[in-house]
Formats: structure tokens, C-alpha cells, sequence
């Protein structure tokens, strides 16, 4: 591992443990109805579930291996039901209010490619795929021109984009036709799609909503698990 990267690393895994140092208890239990983690039982010192969240995520490298895996799919059964209530909420604000004021209706139009901006990535991966050893050998190249110009000479490993400066242009046409049919996709409408919206079912997902509890019960144990590395000052 070079310098660089080791450092990077460092930095990483300080600010990681500079987060959990600040906190130096370990959580006792879950509320459901605040939606926050609790250290002790007096309910005056919490950790909100996005910050206990982001202290995992960051420290992952951190976890022990049995508990990594389990955490990031509890991370990820939440991120996912964040982003349905995400999805629903926007077509909320979109709606009109209905006539029993139960609710809200939303009509949203439906074309043959909803996503058109998922196959401008796609378009542009493959795109840029076949250039990258070109690429890479064109920085490689400047790389020794400079050292040359500052030198007088480069003892090192030689470059050669010229041999990669064919396939540099592969990509270019697929890549282009997919962005293209993603465009096309796009706008030929196929019909409309009715949504009905209860206003009770518009609530911001608590952790409870998307985890069992002994799911976040694990999320407890991960955390002061971290701790345990990093005891207490007293």
C-alpha cells in the first residue's frame, strides 16, 4: 500500500473513532416512539438514528466480521423504506385533494422508458469503457513528457497510448444509440397511471417501520461493540 493511500486510510479510521470517542456510553435501548437511541434510562441522552447510522456506516471497517454484514442489510432495509416514503411524498405534494378528503389524487403519465436518465449512465459508461487504457496510457504519457522537461530524462516504465488509440473510440457509437433510445423511450407516452394517497399514509418511516426489533437490537450491539474497542475515560 503506497503513502497516499495509507494515510487516506488513517484519516478515515480517525475520523471514524473521533465520532464514537465524542460518545463515550453505550446505548441501552431503542425508543419507538421518539424514534431516537437512548443511553440511559433518563431520556435525556439520545443519539438520533441518522447519526447512529452514519457512525456504522463510517466505522464499518471497524465492525467485527460477523456483524458487517448483518448491519449494512439493516442499513439497507431502511435506506429502501426512506426512499419509498420519498417516492410517495412527492406524488403527495403533487396531488389534488380528493372529494371525500380522504386523500389525494395523482395521475402521473407512463411512457415506455421512465427512467431515460438510467440509460444516460449506462450510455456513458460504455462510452468512456474502451477509452480507459488509452486513457490511461495518455496520463502516463504526460506524466514522462513533464518529467523529461524537468529532468532532461525518465528512467521508468515506458507508455503507449498509440497502441490503445483504436479501441479509445469503441464505445462512442453503442454508447451514443443507447443514450438515444433512452431519449426516444422517453417520450412516447404509453397512458396514464391513477394514484389515490391516504393522508395517514404519509409519515416519515421511523426505524421501527422498516427493522424487527431484534434487528435494531443488533444495530445496538454494533455500535457498542465499538466502544468496547475504545474503553471508557474515566
Amino acid at each position: 500500500m503506497d503513502i497516499k493511500r495509507s494515510l487516506s486510510l488513517l484519516l478515515f479510521i480517525g475520523l471514524a473513532l473521533g465520532q464514537i470517542i465524542d460518545r463515550d456510553k453505550e446505548i441501552t435501548k431503542y425508543s419507538t416512539e421518539d424514534d431516537m437511541f437512548i443511553y440511559d434510562d433518563s431520556q435525556e441522552s439520545v443519539i438520533r438514528v441518522s447519526e447512529l447510522i452514519s457512525i456504522l456506516q463510517d466505522s464499518s471497517a471497524l465492525l467485527r466480521e460477523d456483524l458487517v454484514k448483518k448491519v449494512n442489510l439493516n442499513i439497507d432495509k431502511y435506506t429502501r423504506k426512506k426512499k419509498e416514503y420519498s417516492v410517495i411524498k412527492k406524488r403527495y405534494d403533487r396531488g389534488t385533494e380528493t372529494e371525500d378528503g380522504l386523500g389525494r389524487k395523482v395521475i402521473e403519465n407512463n411512457y415506455l422508458i421512465n427512467n431515460a436518465e438510467t440509460w444516460y449512465m449506462w450510455g456513458t459508461i460504455i462510452m468512456l469503457l474502451p477509452a480507459m487504457p488509452w486513457l490511461k496510457e495518455s496520463q502516463k504519457q504526460s506524466e514522462i513528457d513533464r518529467e523529461i522537461r524537468n529532468k532532461g530524462y525518465y528512467s521508468g516504465e515506458g507508455a503507449n497510448p498509440e497502441d490503445y488509440e483504436k479501441m479509445a473510440t469503441f464505445g462512442i457509437k453503442p454508447g451514443v444509440f443507447i443514450g438515444i433510445v433512452g431519449w426516444i423511450g422517453s417520450q412516447i407516452k404509453l397512458g396514464e397511471k391513477e394514484y389515490f394517497i391516504e393522508h395517514s399514509s404519509v409519515q416519515k418511516p421511523k426505524l421501527s417501520d422498516a427493522l424487527l426489533e431484534e434487528e435494531i437490537t443488533l444495530l445496538i450491539l454494533a455500535y457498542n461493540s465499538l466502544l468496547e474497542q475504545h474503553p471508557k475515560k474515566h
